[in-house]
């Protein structure tokens, strides 16, 4: 892992939230059970948390290492009405947009719950 790899995973995380949050019908991005953790942990000790950087909750990131690819997870909820298949198309093609500089990225969207 190079040093770049952590600041390249928080911009993806970063630009792939921002995509997402962005298409309509989409309520919100849903923390997972690690992103509430290192909130709660940054509530407490803020000194701790600083050193990584702010992290887009309800993206998560990760590398495969044998072949380079980059994994992109997003959880969200959807505004009532919108159809879910839509919106995670959507969702899809908005990320792999806002992330294009990296050549190999596959993208999930996985939608958790309606408002």
């Amino acid at each position: 892992m190079t040093a770049d790899t952590p600041r390249l995973r928080d911009r993806l995380a970063e630009a792939a939230a921002g995509a997402a949050q962005d298409v309509p019908g989409v309520a919100f991005l849903r923390p997972g059970v690690v992103d509430l953790l290192r909130a709660r942990v940054a509530d407490r000790a803020p000194r701790l948390a600083a050193g990584s950087g702010a992290r887009a909750q309800g993206v998560r990131v990760s590398r495969d290492e044998a072949t380079g690819v980059w994994h992109i997870d997003i959880r969200l909820v959807l505004h009532r009405g919108h159809r879910a298949l839509d919106v995670t198309r959507a969702v899809h093609s908005a990320t792999l947009a806002a992330v294009r500089v990296e050549p190999s990225v596959s993208v999930r969207v996985t939608v958790t719950g309606v408002v």
